[in-house]
């Protein structure tokens, strides 16, 4: 009986409990009546809850009474409901309040945030949520066009290719590539982090929001922030996948085989040795550069699992990226993992990890940039009167008649070239609420890259210009570790009407390289489960270095607003550097900026048009240590060549040299400058409007000077002795407007100018840079811009012996071997003769202004974006045209088929000789083309699934979208592409100057964004 009766105790206890849970449905909006999708939803106090759908209707199963029913959603104000109804099914309808002070964005400064409304400096940011469903393999190319004074190219269109960043122009002839700071550890650079986890980019621009970071900040930091879970946030599963092809843009225009017979059978009437024309088929038209492009096939596949509790916040996340290259040989892969993860173990203790892991595989197997034998250039430069193979069936290429041009094809295939790198970067801190208002913060931060670099080279023979008797293999292991241990104490008061905010810290780093290479020769069995230097016989060689460098610094930051209407904003760091002697190792770089919200003021208050209006002013010092390691140590080198015999028996001892003269007293480059400007919001938030004016003065440049030839060394010693200007002005401009529930648009416009002048070069000699196969394209010296274009003048040709005759001397002592239709060169400074004195600017890569626009429209479920970015009054110095107007047997451009004949005169086109006395490829503002261009970067269609099919497969959200890159070009350039960065991210003298490096790649995908 007692059995019993517990039995149906426990039984009546079930039911009631049954009875007591309850479900819970309704729909969120905010105060306009539009619903709310994927606001957080969560039993308070546990993990238990759901979101919302496309249509803001949620249901919450198993509520009991009593429980606390929490709705949070960003920008708006976190609100409560409490379950006290009896009944088993309840409808809640919530409306969501704006919370005003959400609204005022929050940006991340150095060691930071703050609210927009505050900042004083010229901190700008990236609408990340506009970049979603584009394909952007790399998160630089994601700043192209976004912000004004970035300045964004690619270096090269090949996959993991370099892109170089430029915040405000130029400022220096060294190093002028921005710190990066990922969720706070500085990098080199962050190509090598996925896209797809990048929550937020901001881009201090102006030494008094850089400042923070001094000697480090001369050239912009670019903070990035990778994406992590909420607090309070029920689990979610986002994939992010899209799959397409890419297809190379090429604009050159060569002739074809026909062309080039005839261009080559009218020289051949100039040639004291012609050419054997007999060799080749005028019938024959190999297109080169199609031989070797491809339609390539891109795909990116993104996973992550986030959610968060009132104590845990987590992500974890994961991704695969493939990419084939539009030149066969070329290929890249990146997988990334990553787990962010934030605990609040007391109410004054919270810590976190952030791991971020990339691993890269990048197949190369052609040599970029290079004039004379990079596959690109020698696709472009080979005559198209052979075909690829003899023999395809037996494998053999065929090869060029009369150049010592390589097949471009054989050569791809006879290249094997890969690069395998492991990067690891991670971040560990621990957070202390020591009193109400101080905080104390202390996390340590490690950067390791590993990269393992190998080539092999079989046995193979085209003929006696291209062949390999001797298999060979090289291998390079290289390992970089950084380290950081950042100490800050913050602490914040609000007294009043008075609001202050304080920074102090401490840090310390060091960064050691290290790296071994070795190469041999004669693998008896090319298989490549054999390609490893034990393999090989013969042919010994190895080497390796290691380098480090340490940095210690003091930082401190005070930020104080009155009223909220009043803004001072101070810094100061101090940063002492083993690149430099003992006595330069500290420097020091303080900062001050002033901001007015004049819309606060009482007679602008009320304004109803104006929503606010923020009046900034800076000035602040900063610095540049880029500068090697080791600048201020004479260092000397033992190579092979510097063995020598001694005694009777002739023992081999090794020889070391002094290879350059240093200056212990060098220090880092300094850079100070002023920015002033206002941040604007009108019509209730639809229009905001920035405009900033600056000015940098860099001084201390390092530069080399010149010293007397029998002190023995080719180059002299370099000491801070440059100095260089660079000002410019910034306009943002944005447009939203929610016309009805169902249609919203939104448009961007940005803009910037900015000019640069070298004022002072010390006693040194002009710099030059940009070489090609005639010398240098582009020179530096006093009083001009950094890097412009440096040659001759042309003024068109010669159209009779009597302009010849009249002409300045250009060629010998009397012009005797001119002839007309040969092309007439500049007398610049008058004195009869052409000549080195002659030489003058003849162009700049630097453009006048460049701009982006985006567009953006939402109907219903539907989204339409488009941006367009473009470059005004750039120049380019088309370098490979010195080698297609050459008058030798490689390829031609198609303009020669239109070279100057007695009947022909009306051209810009030099006559065909082969006996070019007069120099005619030499470097000139014939080979200098207006770089301007417009692109249409991007352009994506999208559509979101209605949510009642969301509720029928169990998810909260899909979109599917189609989106294209780099579809059209307007430029008036001749060559492949207007994008012109520099031959490699360390040449920066070399910008503008195309060496035919690879060009940038039209894309088409389809993507789908799921989450459960």
């Amino acid at each position: 009986m007692g059995k019993q009766l517990l039995t149906l105790l426990m039984l009546l206890w079930g039911s009631l409990a049954l009875a007591q849970q309850r479900t819970v449905s309704g729909k969120v909006t905010d105060q306009s009546g539009n619903p709310l999708p994927n606001v957080n939803i969560l039993v308070k106090g546990t993990a238990h809850g759901t979101a919302t759908d496309f249509e803001g209707l949620y249901t919450l199963n198993n509520v009991n009474l009593g429980d606390i029913i929490e709705y949070s959603y960003i920008g708006f104000v976190t609100q409560t409901r409490k379950i006290s109804d009896n009944r088993q099914k309840i409808t809640l309808n919530v409306v969501l309040i704006e919370d005003t002070q959400e609204l005022e964005d929050v940006v991340v400064v150095g060691y930071g945030t703050q609210k927009k409304t505050d900042v004083t400096g010229a901190v700008a940011s990236v609408d990340y949520k506009q970049l979603a469903t584009q394909p952007i393999n790399t998160v630089n190319d994601a700043l192209k066009g976004r912000i004004a004074g970035v300045h964004v190219f690619s270096n090269s269109g090949a996959p993991g290719g370099s892109i170089s960043v430029r915040v405000r122009g130029v400022g220096t002839v060294n190093n002028a590539d921005p710190l990066y700071v990922v969720d706070g550890v500085p990098t080199s650079d962050i190509n090598f982090l996925n896209p797809n986890d990048i929550a937020s980019i901001e881009v201090l621009k102006d030494a008094s929001s850089s400042a923070i970071y001094g000697s480090r900040g001369a050239n912009g930091v670019v903070l990035v922030t990778t994406k992590g879970g909420k607090f309070n946030m029920p689990s979610k599963i986002n994939i992010d996948t899209y799959a397409g092809v890419k297809n190379l843009i090429n604009n050159w225009q060569l002739t074809n085989g026909a062309e080039w017979y005839d261009i080559q059978k009218a020289l051949n009437e100039t040639r004291t040795k012609p050419i054997n024309l007999s060799l080749v088929s005028r019938d024959v038209s190999t297109d080169w550069l199609k031989e070797i492009s491809r339609t390539a096939f891109v795909s990116d596949g993104n996973v992550s699992f986030s959610g968060g509790t009132d104590k845990l916040v987590y992500m974890v996340a994961g991704g695969f990226y493939k990419e084939e290259g539009t030149i066969i040989g070329t290929d890249y892969q990146r997988i990334t993992a990553r787990l962010k993860s934030d605990y609040k173990v007391k109410d004054y203790l919270k810590v976190g990890v952030n791991i971020n892991i990339q691993s890269s595989d990048t197949h190369n197997s052609i040599l970029e940039g290079n004039p004379t034998v990079g596959t690109i250039n020698t696709a472009i430069k080979l005559e198209p009167n052979f075909p690829v193979w003899i023999d395809q069936s037996k494998g053999k290429y065929d090869y060029s008649k009369f150049t010592d041009f390589p097949n471009p094809v054989a050569q791809i295939a006879y290249n094997n070239d890969r690069s395998e790198k492991l990067r690891m970067l991670a971040n560990v801190y621990a957070e202390f609420e020591l009193l109400k208002d101080l905080k104390f913060k202390s996390s340590y931060g490690w950067n390791r890259t590993s990269t393992d670099n190998y080539s092999f080279t079989p046995v193979y023979e085209v003929n006696v210009n291209q062949r390999n008797l001797e298999n060979s293999i090289y291998r390079y292991n290289g390992r970089n570790v950084y380290q950081t241990w950042e100490n800050t104490f913050n602490y914040t008061k609000e007294i009043g009407k008075h609001n202050i905010s304080a920074l102090y810290g401490f840090t310390k780093e060091k960064s050691r390289y290290e790296w071994v290479s070795g190469s041999k020769n004669n693998i008896p069995n090319e298989d490549k489960a054999l390609w490893f230097l034990d393999a090989a016989t013969s042919g010994d060689a190895a080497k390796g270095s290691a380098s480090e460098f340490t940095l210690m610094s003091y930082l401190g930051r005070i930020n104080y607003s009155f009223d909220n209407k009043y803004l001072i904003t101070a810094s100061y760091r101090a940063d002492g550097s083993s690149r430099f002697s003992k006595g330069n190792r500290w420097g020091y770089f303080p900062s001050v900026a002033l901001g007015w919200r004049i819309s606060e003021e009482n007679f602008l208050k009320n304004t109803e048009w104006l929503s606010s209006l923020k009046l900034r002013a800076g000035w602040g010092q900063i610095g540049n240590q880029n500068i090697g390691i080791y600048p201020y140590q004479t260092t000397i080198n033992g190579n092979a060549q510097y063995r020598y015999l001694f005694g009777e028996q002739e023992d081999i001892w090794q020889g070391y040299v002094v290879t350059a003269m240093r200056d212990k007293n060098i220090k880092w480059e300094t850079v100070e400058s002023v920015n002033v400007g206002f941040d604007a919001s009108f019509f209730n938030g639809k229009l905001d409007l920035t405009f900033d004016w600056f000015n940098k003065d860099t001084k201390d440049m390092l530069l080399s000077v010149p010293i007397p030839l029998y002190y023995g060394y080719e180059n002299g010693p370099v000491v801070n002795v440059g100095k260089a200007n660079n000002k410019g002005i910034e306009l943002s401009l944005n447009w939203k407007n929610k016309v009805s529930n169902d249609f919203d648009y939104n448009i961007g416009f940005n803009i910037s100018t900015y000019q640069n002048r070298m004022t002072s070069i010390g006693n040194g000699n002009p710099i030059t840079g940009g070489d090609y196969k005639n010398g240098s394209a582009t020179r530096t010296e006093e009083g001009e811009s950094i890097g412009f274009f440096y040659g001759y003048k042309t003024a068109g040709l010669f159209q009779s012996q009597a302009e010849i005759d009249n002409w300045a001397i250009q060629q010998g002592k009397d012009n005797s071997a001119l002839q007309p239709g040969d092309l007439k060169f500049v007398d610049v400074t008058g004195d009869g003769t052409v000549d080195d004195k002659d030489r003058t600017k003849i162009g700049s890569p630097d453009p006048d202004f460049i701009y982006g626009v985006n567009l953006g429209v939402n109907y219903k479920g539907w989204e339409l974006n488009a941006f367009v970015q473009g470059s005004q009054g750039n120049e380019i110095f088309n370098a490979m045209k010195t080698h297609l107007y050459q008058f030798d047997e490689t390829n031609k451009h198609k303009d020669m088929v239109h070279s100057w004949t007695p009947t022909n005169t009306d051209t810009q086109m030099p006559r065909l000789t082969a006996k070019d006395k007069n120099n005619t490829n030499r470097a000139s503002d014939r080979f200098v083309e207006d770089g301007s261009y417009v692109r249409l970067k991007n352009v994506t269609l999208a559509y979101n699934l209605p949510s009642h099919w969301m509720e029928k497969v169990k998810m909260s959200q899909m979109k599917l979208y189609v989106s294209a890159q780099n579809l059209l070009t307007f430029t008036k350039y001749s060559g492949a592409d207007p994008e012109i960065g520099q031959v490699s991210s360390s040449n920066y003298l070399s910008r503008g100057v195309d060496l035919g490096i690879y060009p940038q790649a039209r894309t088409f995908v389809m993507g789908l964004k799921m989450q459960f």
